[in-house]
């Protein structure tokens, strides 16, 4: 049951801006986030802790390819999405996109913020 609130909370977050919901990068980025939020340990070393556990899941060569799929899926949300959106969500200045650990940890830190 929880992980079912947990799921729930990641797809509204990521409603918010406009991703293609198809793609491998979104379906590892919700991934990525899961696990962060199951274990925080897991933000001190996306590569190691998160993305070879994913690329493993998946069949994927490397982590490189799971990390690679997620930057290309934030950088096609951030050209459909309105950058007021993005500036306002991540309290960043409009010339200054999040990376992809800022992407998870900040909603990694409103989960924790708004759920518990």
């Amino acid at each position: 049951m929880e992980e079912k609130k947990v799921k729930e909370f990641i797809s509204k977050e990521l409603l918010k801006f406009n991703f293609i919901r198809c793609t491998k990068g979104y379906k590892y980025l919700k991934e990525s986030i899961l696990l962060c939020i199951n274990n925080i340990d897991n933000m001190e070393n996306l590569n190691k802790n998160i993305f070879t556990q994913i690329a493993i899941k998946y069949n994927e060569k490397s982590f490189f390819n799971v990390k690679w799929c997620i930057e290309q899926s934030l950088k096609t949300m951030i050209n459909n999405t309105k950058i007021s959106v993005i500036s306002t969500y991540f309290n960043l200045d409009e010339n200054i996109r999040p990376s992809v650990k800022f992407f998870i940890y900040t909603i990694v830190s409103k989960y924790y913020n708004e759920i518990l």
